[in-house]
């Protein structure tokens, strides 16, 4: 499948975007592309993929459906803007299918050999460069710029702590300056988004092992302008 090659009208904001592209990419991403809001993929089976076979997450995090945002909602959202910055994260297929880290996110027990710690590092590379990219782009003039990240955030942010204090409170976040949304939760079909940039992506089961794929993919996008 060919690459999409999208080009900016403004000349000024092209070259805004396409800063923070190479932003995203000094920051740790290993692609970055600017992408029109009308290429984000919505599709409520993905939401509903949250809930039905049910993840162990699902209502444990303000952003983990049924909480957070509707397809309605975040469709709203997204029409409010004309483009976005688009990146992706590899990870090391040893350690996003190493055995036994599946059951190990489920039940919270992390794994001997360190395994999901470090997965947990690449969640949190991603939601550092959502943050990272909003802050740029407010720099740069934008006033409102909007991150998603990758999976929910309490399992690598609040992984110590028994509940999301956001959803069982009138605290707020523990970590609202890295706490976002995930695509998926918002149902965007990233894995089909990042295919027809081209991205070699590979979804990763249950019964995965690390000779099994080259590689793992975790995603971001914030809306820009």
């Amino acid at each position: 499948m060919p690459m999409e090659q999208h080009k900016v009208d403004d000349h000024g904001v092209q070259t805004d975007l396409e800063q923070l592209c190479r932003q995203a990419l000094q920051s740790g991403a290993d692609n970055a592309e600017v992408i029109p809001s009308e290429k984000i993929i919505l599709d409520p089976r993905v939401r509903f993929k949250c809930m039905i076979p049910k993840c162990y997450m699902s209502g444990g995090c303000e952003h983990c459906p049924p909480n957070g945002y509707s397809l309605d909602r975040v469709r709203d959202i997204v029409e409010q803007y004309q483009w976005a910055v688009f990146f992706r994260v590899k990870v090391s297929s040893t350690v996003i299918a190493a055995k036994g880290v599946g059951p190990a996110i489920g039940t919270g027990v992390m794994t001997r050999d360190g395994s999901t710690l470090n997965l947990g590092g690449y969640y949190i590379l991603v939601f550092t460069i959502v943050k990272l990219l909003e802050k740029w782009a407010v720099q740069m003039g934008y006033a409102n710029p909007f991150g998603f990240g990758a999976g929910n955030c309490r399992d690598p942010l609040c992984h110590l702590q028994p509940v999301c204090q956001k959803l069982v409170t009138n605290q707020g976040c523990r970590n609202m300056e890295l706490s976002a949304p995930s695509l998926e939760s918002c149902g965007m079909d990233a894995f089909t988004m990042a295919a027809r940039l081209g991205w070699d992506v590979y979804p990763i089961g249950g019964t995965c092992h690390p000779d099994s794929l080259p590689h793992g993919s975790l995603m971001g996008l914030v809306l820009t302008v």
